[in-house]
């Protein structure tokens, strides 16, 4: 098991399982922490449109040539938080928007929102888009 979201209508599911890995005979590291839903389809998709968005009001200003994935690149080095990864016992600390949360995916939308507006970069919001429902309820 690699991942299990317990809360109160997972909890009847939690018990077979551990007794199945306990008849195993192995011996299992297990550690509780305050779960997070990863970020979302529509996180995503806003961030790939400001990626394309920011890459092509650069151009045209004649700030160079790149792509959306490029500016991806050297954006989420400067913003993106660094995730421990951990492969047969070695640990790295990797920059992936991918290992974020629909928090830390919102912090950081923001902060590519704030450096675009820094620069005379105007985003699109979609009306309906999640990062847009959340800036709402803030009051933002």
């Amino acid at each position: 098991m690699d991942d299990f979201c317990l809360h109160e209508t997972t909890k009847a599911q939690l018990w077979p399982v551990l007794k199945e890995l306990v008849a195993s005979g192995k011996r299992y590291r297990v550690s509780i922490k305050e779960w997070h839903d990863k970020r979302s389809v529509s996180q995503n998709a806003l961030l790939w449109k400001w990626n394309g968005e920011i890459a092509g009001q650069l151009v045209k200003a004649e700030k160079g040539t790149f792509t959306g994935e490029q500016l991806h690149e050297y954006l989420k080095e400067i913003y993106c938080p660094a995730k421990a990864i951990t492969v047969m016992g070695e640990t790295r600390y990797v920059k992936s928007t991918k290992l974020l949360d629909t928090g830390e995916m919102t912090i950081y939308l923001d902060q590519l929102n704030t450096w675009a507006r820094q620069r005379g970069i105007r985003l699109t919001i979609p009306d309906r888009c999640e990062y847009q429902q959340l800036r709402t309820q803030q009051g933002a």
